[in-house]
């Protein structure tokens, strides 16, 4: 007895079931999106990016050149040559010289239009 009551439940379930008709419109898609993605730009316009990618190149390695050229400055900094009669003057002429063939350089790179 319990197995007929539990396949009438069933065929109920299935006919109660809410169906959708033609008329209702196009099924529910839950959690589901499109995307469009934008139209590419049009083919007139030049791109500045290999342009600005050289001229970042070359800014980098001018600081890193500068960058070593300071380094090579205050290599010998220690306590008995830093308090040595002109030294200060030293250091700060090799600094001096390294910010200048930085700028140098800088001046040198291609400047992106």
């Amino acid at each position: 007895m319990s197995s007929k009551l539990a396949v009438w439940v069933l065929i109920l379930g299935v006919v109660w079931a809410p169906t959708q008709t033609p008329e209702e419109g196009p099924p529910v898609r839950l959690a589901q999106q499109t995307f469009t993605p934008p139209p590419p730009p049009p083919p007139g316009l030049p791109s500045i990016i290999p342009q600005t990618q050289a001229f970042t190149a070359c800014v980098m390695n001018c600081d890193t050149a500068s960058g070593a050229c300071q380094g090579a400055c205050s290599v010998t900094n220690s306590p008995a040559f830093t308090s040595a009669p002109g030294a200060h003057e030293a250091l700060t002429q090799c600094y001096l010289t390294c910010t200048g063939q930085q700028l140098a350089c800088k001046q040198g790179c291609p400047a992106p239009h």
